[in-house]
């Protein structure tokens, strides 16, 4: 294959020059050429954003590196969008990133090196305000198909690290990560594997989407994530929040969970997606607050006629969780946490969003785990198989009138924070398995072990 390396192309690897306009010339060469290999080696490289192309692939060998610009205005900005807009900016747009593909079929981002975006943010607010000062992606891909991204230590991205969306037959494998915002987040693709991974993001650590951004509704399809450690300042596994679509045939197994602040597993569907056929087994937790989340809401943000969504056929087998529910080092979960040099999580007190800045009796901290439908959209087919949940226990308070409809955005807590079971809280189910499901605290808890409400089948 050919190789064309960055610096016949003027590419400078100085480590202060900033060389966006050479790499996109050594891209579009290659392209011209048929396809081939744009190398980077033996340098530094500056980089804001590069179009990939069809056919081209991208190496960062083990003795390059490759720097963000320095600058959020060293990155293209935000294309012009003449359809609908229901999801955030960050699902919304591509050309904010170092690598954008759109439509490319056959490319790779690969190598033993390294690419560090370096912490910068959009200071004056550009983006808007909804992503609060979110920079650039990292890699941004759009409608592609045979994509691989492999090898590579990703770190210090200000938004979502690794996000495609439309794409299929996707590679993601062998990704090491500390980045802010989301680690790798596929929106309605198909055919998609992620493993061998390690990624500790401050947002969500790999997370599906199912949104409006291709102008369409779409679906995430036969996707399989294994062998990966994540480590998130809110949710580990997350299906959501952007959820018009749908998901069908997703297998994910086993999976590291550490040092999570919010949730392990959150499955979610708020704006009219159906979640059918999900199975995630063989997963081990350590030090996460609240193991299991799977939740139908009403936010209801996207086109007009949409009906509230579904899950259904979800199966949760061979996971364990356990503490000891000490203190850690994580990254930043956004622009204001950075600036706080918030880069130390202590689980009983969640941070700086509102409502979780420890007013709230240290002993008293964990949330409930809950699997809840709504009354007109009842989940359909869990099964918990083989679960067991030590958690911290020692709650004297709780919700003891849960609220019939949850807050508008789905978290764990979405019904509160301290639910009437120690263990799940179960709420609106029609098909309910549980089989070898065990609940046990490090201090003394007298709530159930569960607690089901609207639980139309039960097998013990």
């Amino acid at each position: 294959m050919q190789i064309f390396n960055v610096k016949d192309f003027g590419a400078i690897g100085d480590g202060t020059t900033l060389n966006s306009k050479a790499v996109q010339s050594a891209v579009d060469e290659c392209a011209r050429q048929g396809g081939g290999v744009v190398l980077f080696e033996n340098g530094t490289f500056v980089l804001g954003t590069v179009f990939l192309k069809s056919n081209v692939y991208i190496e960062i060998a083990e003795d390059a590196l490759i720097l963000g610009g320095e600058s959020f205005y060293d990155y293209a900005p935000e294309e012009k969008i003449d359809y609908p807009i229901y999801q955030d900016s960050s699902h919304t747009y591509f050309d904010c990133s170092m690598f954008v593909g759109r439509n490319c079929n056959n490319i790779k981002i690969y190598g033993e090196g390294k690419i560090d975006m370096r912490s910068v943010w959009d200071e004056d607010g550009v983006r808007g305000a909804e992503i609060v000062h979110r920079g650039a992606k990292c890699i941004a891909l759009k409608e592609c198909s045979n994509v691989e991204i492999y090898g590579l230590e990703i770190n210090n991205v200000t938004d979502l690290a690794v996000y495609f969306a439309g794409c299929d037959y996707v590679d993601v494998h062998g990704l090491k990560m500390r980045v802010y915002i989301d680690g790798v987040s596929p929106d309605n693709s198909k055919n998609v594997k992620i493993y061998d991974c390690d990624i500790e993001a401050g947002d969500d650590g790999i997370v599906f989407k199912s949104s409006y951004t291709l102008n369409r509704l779409d679906i995430c399809r036969d996707i399989h994530v294994w062998n990966c450690r994540i480590k998130s300042r809110c949710n580990a596994i997350k299906f959501g929040t952007e959820t018009n679509g749908g998901f069908e045939d997703i297998l994910i197994e086993n999976i590291d969970i550490r040092e999570t602040r919010i949730t392990g597993i959150s499955i979610e569907s708020v704006d009219g997606a159906v979640i059918d056929g999900v199975t995630i087994r063989n997963v081990k937790m350590t030090n996460v607050n609240a193991p299991i989340f799977v939740h139908v809401g009403r936010r209801m943000r996207g086109p007009k006629g949409l009906k509230i969504g579904k899950i259904k056929n979800i199966t949760l087998e061979n996971i364990t969780a356990d503490g000891p529910y000490v203190p850690y080092e994580i990254i930043a979960w956004n622009y204001l946490s950075f600036k706080d040099n918030d880069f130390y999580q202590d689980p009983k007190v969640f941070g700086l969003a509102a409502a979780f800045d420890g007013t709230i009796p240290t002993e008293q901290w964990q949330m409930t785990s809950n699997v809840c439908g709504l009354n007109e959209s009842l989940l359909e087919n869990i099964v918990l198989r083989n679960i067991d949940l030590r958690l911290y226990g020692a709650v004297e308070e709780f919700e003891k009138d849960v609220p019939t409809e949850p807050k508008v955005y789905p978290e764990v807590y979405t019904y509160g924070r301290i639910l009437p079971a120690k263990g799940i809280y179960f709420r609106h189910v029609d098909g309910l398995t549980l089989d070898n499901v065990k609940v046990s605290t490090y201090h003394k808890d007298n709530r159930e072990d569960f607690v089901f409400d609207n639980v139309k089948v039960i097998n013990e």
